[in-house]
């Protein structure tokens, strides 16, 4: 195992569901720590029995006690000359789960953090997609308010990335029907049951998908899901709309009394080229010949 002085804290991924996929580092970290901040102990403790690493402190840490327990913990790190480990469930802590009020307060104290890197249903799925992965925007849990959900779908299209995203299997079907009405044709990977017997991987277009979720009203647990950035066909179309509607805007700001330059301001932060937007936006206040 790494000699590292205390205090210190070790993230530890931890499998996501095949416990094979603990690795050796991994093991030797749980083995040595004095402490073990756990996203649910009795899920952690199940593993530790399972990898026979007996005589562990375990500390629940989740979302509804960090705030709380994240200065404290530091403190007795601190005060006691301690070492900590800091797991979820399954996974990566802090990708969408808790701990990074813990690192916050550990940095700010000095403490030095170790990444004890692993599996990452993330990750995992990146990696079999088949999908672009040079660039990739990664949302963790989507909003669960229709509107919201809208909103955040509609800013990937201003993106080149891939966007991947975990959803519940119970809202599923609600949100690839969001999906599908903004780009039915993207092509999709879902992830189920990652790493454990039951294991699925579904690649098609978001519009199948949607027809395949419809199909399964019985499934459980949460999914990962990676969206293919878009093409250059629906590059361009983004584009055509994105003048479509600032031209439109722009001719209301303009019989409501705004300039040239009022327009120019307002729309300086879209990310279009600016000359072009001069040209189009003069083009307003060009007169009529008949």
């Amino acid at each position: 195992m790494d000699i590292v002085d205390k205090p210190v804290i070790y993230v530890i991924a931890l499998p996501i569901g095949n416990w094979e996929d603990i690795t050796l580092r991994a093991l030797a970290i749980l083995r040595e720590v004095d402490i073990l901040a756990c996203e649910d102990t009795r899920m952690t403790g199940k593993l530790l029995a399972h990898l026979q690493i007996s005589a562990k402190k375990l500390v629940s840490y989740h979302d509804h006690s960090e705030r709380g327990k994240a200065e404290p913990l530091i403190a007795q790190l601190c005060d006691e000359g301690l070492s900590l480990g800091l797991v979820s469930d399954a996974g990566t802590p802090c990708l969408s789960d808790p701990g990074y009020r813990l690192l916050q307060a550990a940095h700010a104290r000095g403490v030095r953090v170790v990444p004890i890197p692993g599996p990452s249903s993330f990750t995992a799925l990146l990696s079999v997609s088949g999908l672009p992965s040079d660039r990739v925007l990664f949302v963790g849990f989507l909003p669960r308010k229709r509107g919201e959900l809208e909103r955040e779908m509609a800013s990937w299209k201003q993106g080149r990335s891939s966007v991947v995203f975990f959803e519940s299997a119970s809202r599923l079907v609600a949100t690839l029907t969001c999906l599908a009405a903004l780009c039915p044709d993207s092509e999709l990977c879902i992830g189920r049951e990652l790493t454990k017997r039951h294991e699925e991987i579904l690649h098609t277009s978001v519009a199948e998908a949607l027809v395949w979720a419809q199909a399964h009203p019985c499934l459980k647990g949460e999914l990962v899901l990676m969206l293919g950035k878009p093409t250059a066909a629906a590059e361009q179309a983004t584009v055509a709309e994105t003048w479509i509607s600032l031209l439109a805007e722009a001719q209301i700001r303009r019989e409501a009394g705004a300039t040239h330059k009022d327009l120019l301001q307002h729309f300086s932060h879209l990310s279009l080229p600016r000359k072009e937007l001069y040209t189009r936006l003069q083009n307003l206040f060009a007169p009529t010949i008949l």
